[in-house]
């Protein structure tokens, strides 16, 4: 094979490799339907317009401050007045709209499925004041996971990337520039960020997308937290063979703390099941409707004060 025809066979299996990263023009292609959301005239977060007519989708804790003046802000569209659409915070979404115009707005369509474990991904947002910028991630993985954050628990799925503030609500996308998820939370420590995010992933943005009201979902109004995750200290308090989940941040007043329920009881039972993870006991309690009841066999942590309560789910919206 000659010099020329060898580097011929190079550059067209670099050009068929090329889906594996970014297509070029992603950031051109993707940015103007990309905005910074400012709330009382600070930029708080970030957003993406997913309908021509102008709705743009963003995290529903970027919006829950005191103050209820929101904003888009964009080299595009520079500075316009945005109102609440709806919110979906058991999926820590929010939905506004801009003003209305005769030309429609340029917006991201939503891909078909979110990408293999693996695969590059790419977030654009304002982190830290930094506008506009172009974020690499990957699929650490497509099965979902709760994220407990601004008093609730969130559905996510891992991305490996850093999503630092300010780039909350800023869409994750794929090597096309389609939606994938919207980024919404970081794992951080006392160290700093630990280079995993957490994404809102399609099959919940598709739902609020298609109602374009408010939804809200079942929660008991306190978090729960894996055994084997606890500090050692605490795990030596407990008794052997105990199966359970932990509670953490019982909400002051909630419907957990009126039934009596603190931090570090143990939810041995919940109607009849022993669980043991967070997803499988977090799956059945976003099956009941708000205001349904839940059947718990509760615990102190060392196993004293075994009892059976039953409480009404409360509203998460």
């Amino acid at each position: 094979m000659s010099n020329s025809s060898l580097f011929a066979f190079f550059f067209s299996s670099l050009i068929l490799a090329l889906p594996c990263f970014a297509q070029p023009g992603l950031y051109k292609k993707i940015s103007p339907a990309c905005v910074e959301i400012l709330v009382g005239g600070r930029l708080n977060g970030s957003g993406a317009i997913v309908c021509p007519s102008g709705l743009i989708l963003t995290a529903c804790h970027v919006i829950r401050k005191k103050s209820k003046k929101y904003e888009a802000l964009s080299p595009h569209l520079e500075r316009k007045p945005l109102n609440l659409v709806a919110t979906y915070r058991g999926s820590d979404m929010a939905l506004l709209a801009l003003p209305q115009r005769e030309t429609p707005y340029p917006a991201l369509s939503l891909a078909k499925s979110i990408p293999a474990e693996g695969r590059p991904v790419f977030l654009l947002g304002s982190p830290i004041f930094r506008h506009h910028l172009l974020l690499s991630g990957t699929i650490a993985r497509r099965s979902e996971s709760f994220s407990w954050y601004d008093g609730g628990f969130t559905n996510t799925i891992p991305i490996s990337g850093i999503g630092a503030p300010g780039s909350s609500g800023g869409p994750w996308v794929n090597t096309k520039g389609e939606i994938i998820g919207i980024q919404v939370a970081s794992v951080t420590t006392e160290k700093g960020h630990q280079g995993v995010s957490s994404a809102v992933p399609l099959h919940s943005i598709r739902r609020f997308l298609a109602k374009k009201k408010n939804l809200s979902v079942a929660c008991i109004e306190a978090a729960v937290e894996e055994l084997w995750g606890q500090s050692p200290h605490l795990i030596t308090k407990l008794k052997a063979e105990t199966k359970g989940l932990l509670l953490r941040q019982v909400i002051r007043d909630g419907v957990a703390f009126k039934a009596g329920l603190r931090d570090e009881d143990l939810i041995l039972e919940a109607d009849g099941k022993s669980y043991v993870r967070i997803e499988p006991f977090m799956t059945m309690l976003r099956k009941k409707k708000p205001g349904s009841m839940i059947k718990l066999k509760v615990s102190s942590v060392n196993g004293d004060n075994e009892r059976e309560i039953t409480l009404p789910t409360a509203s998460l919206n």
